[in-house]
């Protein structure tokens, strides 16, 4: 069973306050209703008899009454609700109801260690539920003594009915509706938050994955990828929450291969929509500004976006030039942004077979023209998951770097992608976690892969 971590269940609690909040009303906004519109106020009247001395000498009261008259007591309650009883009542007041339904609206009991018995009578008519329990306590004075041919209940109490319905407790009903409203809400959040199977911080990641994070990238307001250039925050917002995440992803990239000097980059993900396409056009961009000669490279032929990005047309690219002699010609292919040392490998037309193309010897040599003709080599990569593009790619480049979305991306399809991954023995240099949630709110909303 996965560790629950009560941070996170916090978080995504706070996340859904909103939810909360509604829900908590609507359960304030039932009560009343129900307490005002629904519920059929019910009043209750009460009567009470005392069993007394039988005895001839009426001048004393023996112990022996006294016990006669305990051991009477339950008997009594029970003929109370006798059909004998409950029956003449019904004829004496001809109320239209059967003997059953006045039984259920009648409660009989005693107070311990006495001689009392409590009559109780419920009736939506105040005044009727008054009159029947004096009717009962009547009816049953006179029937017991042509039961027991003894004179020993007196009634103590006549009968007597509340000024408010005994049912309705407004602040009592109040108090549970919203408690329930509270309680329904946190318990749908609790159940969503278990089976809410999206990546939700770094530490589980890094954790479960074993793989660690280059980055966090937050959100960003704008609908990125209907304007081209609007994706590339970098150069649009260079003092935003995501460009310096990106100028961090680029040191921690630099950092993480000083052994050995990186030349290409995988950039891809898990599935479409994660953002991969925006973190790999901001990488390319952060690292030409470092003053490394980059190109950028898109080999995601099937639905490659890197010429809406930059604001290209895409009338040849990758996979036109793998059909070329690419030892030859790849120079024209190349387009020269208005970024300095930045270049561009737009994916061209897509063809039938992207991955037999990517896992051509053409390919290969194509990769080791550029390598020797550029600093780094930044690969937009088509997503893992259903696809062989990228994983054939993994094997032609330095290292790669996938991209997930937090609290939007599976752990499940997350775990698939590293285990393709490792099938084919790529370098997983690490994670960009992408749209997070962050402090600077007013430097993030969201983006499109």
């Amino acid at each position: 069973m996965e560790e629950f971590n009560i941070l996170e269940f916090l978080n995504y609690y706070w996340n859904k306050i909103i939810f909360v909040v509604i829900l908590t009303f609507l359960g304030l906004i039932a009560s009343l209703i129900f307490t005002y519109r629904i519920q059929v106020p019910v009043f209750q009247s009460k009567t009470s008899l005392v069993l007394v001395n039988n005895s001839e000498d009426n001048s004393s009261i023996t112990q022996n009454d006294i016990n006669i008259n305990k051991n009477l007591v339950s008997t009594y309650r029970e003929i109370i609700q006798s059909k004998l009883i409950l029956n003449k009542v019904i004829s004496n007041m001809r109320l239209d109801i059967s003997y059953e339904d006045l039984k259920s609206h009648v409660k009989v009991n005693s107070v311990q260690d006495t001689e009392i018995i409590n009559i109780y009578v419920y009736n939506e008519d105040k005044r009727l539920s008054k009159n029947i329990a004096k009717q009962i306590a009547s009816v049953f004075e006179t029937e017991i003594v042509e039961i027991y041919n003894i004179e020993n209940v007196s009634i103590i109490d006549e009968a007597t009915v509340d000024e408010e319905p005994y049912n309705v407790h407004v602040l009592k009903q109040i108090v549970i509706g919203t408690g329930i409203g509270f309680l329904l809400s946190s318990l749908i959040i609790a159940i969503c938050f278990y089976f809410d199977d999206t990546v939700k911080s770094e530490e589980e990641i890094e954790k479960g994955l074993k793989v660690p994070i280059l980055g966090s990238v937050p959100k960003y307001h704008d609908k990125i990828g209907s304007t081209s250039g609007k994706d590339l925050i970098i150069c649009s917002d260079s003092k935003s929450g995501i460009s310096e995440a990106i100028r961090t992803l680029r040191t921690n990239l630099q950092f993480s291969s000083i052994d050995k000097k990186l030349k290409t980059i995988l950039v891809t993900s898990s599935v479409p929509g994660e953002g991969k396409s925006f973190v790999a056009s901001n990488l390319a961009v952060a690292l030409a500004n470092s003053g490394s000669r980059v190109l950028l490279v898109d080999c995601d032929i099937r639905r490659g976006r890197q010429h809406h990005i930059f604001g290209f047309p895409n009338k040849k690219g990758l996979s036109n030039l793998l059909l070329e002699d690419v030892g030859q010609v790849y120079r024209s292919y190349i387009n020269e942004s208005k970024i300095p040392n930045l270049y561009l490998m737009f994916k061209g037309v897509t063809p039938p077979n992207p991955s037999e193309l990517l896992n051509s010897e053409k390919n290969k040599r194509l990769i080791a023209s550029l390598s020797n003709n550029f600093d780094i080599l930044v690969f937009d990569g088509a997503p893992i998951n259903g696809l062989a593009d990228s994983l054939v790619m993994s094997t032609l480049v330095d290292g790669v770097i996938v991209v997930t979305a937090y609290k939007e991306t599976s752990k499940t399809l997350l775990e698939d992608t590293k285990k393709n991954l490792d099938n084919v023995n790529a370098n997983i240099m690490g994670i960009v976690l992408n749209r997070t949630n962050t402090n600077k709110s007013k430097y993030y909303g969201h983006y499109y892969e």
